[in-house]
């Protein structure tokens, strides 16, 4: 400032008590492009004295008389917030407001001066103008910033007015706003409530319910349509995970999961995905008090598939965020805990349902559900859930059987064949969408499973071996349903394919044996006699596979391998002889002699 600082708030003072607006108004805007001023030649200093460490603070502090001014001028600027004088005349409050933002942020150190603006200005956020509303907001936000805990006793005027303000935009009571004036104003109170969980959020309790209501409900909240106002939204939804004890936020989180239902896949899966964040800040006394509820209603969402509610369009996303949910609960749990979790999962993976007809019959949703899980359970604790893989194999072995022996607990046994239902249910006797769809899950865990099987008591063992083997290679003679390309959920017939030759081909490493390596081998190659040109080409894939992995110890099975390709390089088909082609061609470089007499 050119002149003294007690000089120029006197003046100010002095200008804001003038009979006419358009001077008070001046004065407003003087004081701002001062404020301004100054913040921009003190930025650029701030700047030197980071280049320059010796460089001492030039920063402009108050005196005692200077204070008492600038306090008498804050006052009058208080009076336009508050209505006091010329209630009609919105611009003015606004540059009055503009003007406490600013001052606020240049003289942020005199606390007790803010703390007499903050009533009034938290008290504007109800104006029914709503550019007075959205500019009271942002002010506020700036205010509790600076004062911190010092903004405490606003607290409840100052939410009540907030939540207030956010039901009337939801429910549309303000019709004569546009929606440029709705975004501004949404925009203001994600302001607000980022400055009010930041500085005072461990005394957020009693509104706690209010606010993830507001966080995870509100359509302009949760919606992508504007970058914007979710990039801001995401920022205090991961506010409300971080600063505020879990202990709190847990149950209003797990309460709000029936509104996020019928709010649609955007909110489901941003309580999901809060659910996740909170989890993955539990100390060991929380998660051991309260992972039982979590779980329960992480169960409850991964039942969406099965229930099948209008309101979600894209079931696998929203099962995606339960599934991270749950295995951010299972990374905090002792083994003592998971496991009867796991057995839970099971059990409820089993259960029947009664269908129209009246008949009991496990549910395919479920199962699809259930292995999603157990895909996702394989890739982040590795070996750690592999020995749970034992409680799969009969459950894996029946999902991968031909479609008309599924049955009514199909997971873990087999009784009588079921009715043929809708795809909906296991026993249709042709293959469905979803059941080509469960099928490439069990293909994933079971390749991840053999994958990380590298513990001492290996799971893939002769006995599992032998139960698996014929299961896993019938699929690839298994049709894939007609029109998979319509449903953009369930994986392509490339990806089902290059599963079972990744799958099959890590069943031979884990192996790690010519005795088991031979009946694999057999089974795959008797797959190249099927009529059907991708059964062909998948068995000697998945021959190029063994050798890739297995490299000279391949060699041994050479001799029941070559009668078999000494057909297929006579193939009719153009893509079966060549693939065959070059499968001898690398058996001859990896053996070193020529096959040519023994095809």
């Amino acid at each position: 400032m050119s002149m003294m600082p007690n000089t120029c708030f006197e003046y100010i003072t002095k200008l804001l008590g003038n009979a006419d607006i358009t001077v008070r108004k001046k004065a407003l805007e003087i004081l701002c492009e001062t404020a301004k001023e100054h913040v921009s030649v003190k930025s650029k200093r701030k700047e030197k004295r980071e280049l320059d460490p010796n460089s001492k603070s030039n920063e402009l502090h108050l005196d005692d008389i200077s204070l008492k001014s600038f306090q008498k001028m804050c006052a009058e600027i208080v009076l336009i917030v508050d209505g006091s004088i010329d209630e009609s005349n919105d611009s003015l409050k606004l540059a009055a407001l503009s003007t406490l933002d600013i001052l606020a942020q240049r003289f942020s150190s005199n606390h007790s001066v803010f703390g007499m603006c903050l009533a009034s200005v938290t008290k504007g956020i109800s104006s029914e103008n709503m550019a007075v509303s959205s500019s009271c907001l942002k002010t506020t936000g700036t205010l509790v910033n600076v004062l911190g805990l010092k903004a405490l006793a606003e607290l409840p005027c100052m939410m009540e007015n907030v939540i207030k303000k956010s039901r009337e935009i939801s429910e549309g009571s303000n019709l004569k706003s546009g929606i440029a004036e709705c975004t501004s104003i949404l925009l203001s109170i994600l302001v607000t409530l980022e400055a009010v969980v930041e500085k005072l959020g461990g005394f957020l309790n009693p509104y706690l319910g209010d606010l993830i209501e507001l966080m995870v409900l509100h359509p302009a909240y949760v919606s992508a349509s504007d970058l914007k106002l979710k990039t801001r939204a995401d920022l205090v939804r991961k506010l409300l995970t971080d600063k505020i004890p879990v202990r709190l936020t847990l149950q209003p989180l797990l309460k709000i999961y029936s509104g996020a239902v019928k709010s649609g896949d955007s909110s489901l899966v941003i309580a999901f995905q809060m659910l996740a964040d909170l989890v993955s800040k539990m100390d060991r006394p929380t998660v051991s008090g309260s992972y039982a509820k979590i779980f329960d209603q992480c169960m409850i969402g991964l039942d969406l598939r099965r229930r099948q509610p209008v309101t979600i369009q894209t079931i696998n996303v929203v099962e995606k965020s339960v599934i991270d949910a749950i295995v951010s609960l299972t990374m905090k749990l002792t083994e003592n805990m998971f496991k009867p979790l796991f057995a839970k999962s099971v059990e409820w993976a089993e259960a029947e349902f009664q269908d129209v007809a009246g008949s009991g019959t496990g549910n395919i949703d479920r199962a699809i559900s259930f292995y999603s899980l157990v895909n996702k359970l394989l890739e982040n604790h590795r070996s750690l859930f592999v020995p749970y893989f034992k409680y799969l194999v009969k459950g894996c072995v029946q999902l991968l059987s031909d479609s008309a022996d599924f049955t009514s607990s199909s997971l873990v046994r087999k009784k009588k064949k079921a009715k043929v239902q809708g795809d909906g249910n296991l026993g249709n006797s042709i293959l469905s969408h979803k059941s080509w769809h469960l099928r490439a899950l069990i293909l994933s865990s079971l390749h991840k499973c053999f994958l990380h099987d590298t513990g001492r008591q290996k799971f893939l063992d002769s006995s599992n071996f032998q139960v698996l083997l014929k299961p896993v290679v019938s699929q690839l003679i298994i049709e894939p349903p007609t029109s998979i390309e319509e449903h953009p959920d369930a994986p392509s017939v490339k990806e089902v394919d290059d599963l079972l030759v990744i799958c099959i081909g890590q069943m031979a490493v884990t192996a790690g044996t010519d005795l088991l390596w031979k009946p694999l081998n057999h089974e795959v190659l008797m797959q190249t006699r099927s009529e059907k040109i991708r059964a062909r080409v998948l068995g000697l894939r998945i021959v190029k596979q063994f050798l890739d992995n297995l490299k000279e110890e391949y060699l041994v099975l050479l001799p029941e391998t070559i009668p078999f390709l000494g057909e297929l390089l006579e193939d009719m088909e153009l893509p079966v002889k060549s693939l065959a082609q070059d499968i001898v061609k690398e058996m001859e470089s990896m053996s070193g002699e020529s096959l040519g007499e023994y095809l």
